[in-house]
């Protein structure tokens, strides 16, 4: 889309249509004018044939300003998450009856529980006309609202994450016996597992890295979570969140499971700017040309093989065979 067909289809709106979708890339070129008073603009954009949303809530005008309403919808039938949807949206209509108490620049427009779903909205008070800084403020209130629940939910996939490695006697087996185990293993649980906890402790060799097994979130699961407080200039330069996915299978991991693995990086706010996709046999061709079309991207996903992996334990420095891993991808 460019600028004049946005102009045209704000121009075109009509009060109670359906929201105009417009890619944020166009909205610094917008100005209260082109919105009137009524129209709804919802921020996203068109790819494969599908609008992928930046925020889940609209944009309005209101008088002089744009303001905004935030929508939280969640189905029951597609909630993941170890904390119960019922409470992590409570504690989301909480945090906003709270900022509406204590700020006053929000304020609940509707909490509806019909047995299937929950729906939570409320309204943003943004202060500015433009509507680029009116979007930037409303996802900024909109994230800070949902910090509290987010907190809580990470909380509980945590601890439920640590009563189950504990359980599954993770850490007890020496390095070179989860390569064997890794090699050996035949059901997919165990092969997935246990090159998870090969990757988890390797990755906790490295100084600065804080290591979590795999957690559950409400739309989808997290083999390994790293918090990066890394020592290595090239590491520590890299985002504070990095993520690992793993797969042990008995074919080469493809395109498919790297743009899967590419888009859970982009859904965690901006927070995490690297991945580790590690293949214990290998990657195809499409991988590489895949890394080749997104090498102007910011998000870095470094893959990792089983090769690379059985170095790190032989050689027992696994910062060195990760920076190497890193040093590749980067080289493309």
């Amino acid at each position: 889309m460019i600028l004049e067909e946005a102009k045209h289809l704000l121009a075109d709106a009509t009060e109670d249509e359906e929201p105009v979708i417009i890619p944020a890339s166009l909205l610094k070129d917008l100005t209260l004018d082109d919105i009137h008073e009524g129209v709804s603009v919802q921020i996203g954009t068109l790819k494969d044939g599908a609008y992928h949303m930046e925020w889940d809530g609209r944009l309005y005008r209101k008088g002089g300003l744009i303001e905004g309403e935030a929508e939280h919808l969640w189905t029951r039938k597609y909630w993941y998450a170890p904390l119960g949807l019922e409470q992590y949206m409570d504690l989301v209509r909480r945090a906003v009856e709270t900022r509406h108490r204590l700020r006053g620049d929000i304020e609940l427009t509707d909490y509806d529980d019909d047995g299937a779903y929950i729906r939570v909205c409320f309204a943003i008070r943004t202060g500015q006309s433009s509507p680029m800084k009116a979007f930037d403020e409303a996802k900024k209130i909109s994230a800070e609202v949902e910090e509290a629940a987010e907190r809580a939910a990470d909380d509980v996939g945590k601890r439920i994450a640590e009563v189950a490695a504990r359980l599954s006697g993770w850490g007890s087996e020496a390095l070179d016996k989860l390569v064997e185990r890794v090699e050996t293993a035949t059901s997919t649980d165990d092969k997935g597992r246990s090159l998870e906890e090969l990757a988890s402790r390797l990755f906790e060799q490295i100084p600065g890295f804080a290591v979590t097994g795999r957690i559950r979130t409400a739309t989808e699961e997290i083999d390994i979570s790293i918090v990066n407080d890394a020592t290595d200039p090239r590491l520590r330069r890299e985002s504070a969140l990095i993520l690992a996915e793993c797969k042990n299978w008995t074919s080469k991991c493809g395109k498919d499971e790297f743009v899967i693995f590419r888009e859970k990086l982009e859904n965690r706010k901006r927070r995490c700017s690297l991945g580790f996709l590690i293949s214990w046999n290998g990657f195809a061709t499409t991988v590489t040309k895949e890394m080749l079309r997104g090498s102007r991207e910011e998000t870095l996903i470094v893959p990792v093989t089983g090769q690379n992996i059985r170095a790190a334990v032989r050689s027992g420095d696994a910062l060195k065979e990760l920076v190497s891993c890193w040093d590749a991808a980067v080289a493309l």
